[in-house]
């Protein structure tokens, strides 16, 4: 939307970026299990994101017990949005 990514993985954290700038705009605490997609809505105004096992240690290291999520966090104020002075393309 404003030149925003998310990365996000296995330690259950994501952060929001300029890419412009390359420039971290906000992280976030961990969220409980493996962070395995995530996605910013058509308006910019949520982004989604799912937990779940990520396979990183096979079918051997899956288990029922692991949480299977799908969170919506409401994208508030400039949380994304580019801070002035940032590099300009």
């Amino acid at each position: 939307m404003h030149g925003t990514f998310s990365t996000a993985g296995s330690d259950g954290t994501f952060h929001f970026w300029d890419k412009d700038a390359k420039h971290r705009l906000k992280g976030y605490p961990e969220v409980g299990g493996s962070i395995t997609a995530t996605c910013f809505s058509r308006t910019g105004d949520i982004f989604a994101y799912a937990i779940s096992y990520d396979w990183s240690k096979g079918y051997s290291g899956n288990n029922a017990q692991y949480p299977i999520k799908i969170k919506l966090h409401p994208v508030v104020g400039d949380e994304c949005k580019p801070r002035p002075g940032g590099k300009k393309r």
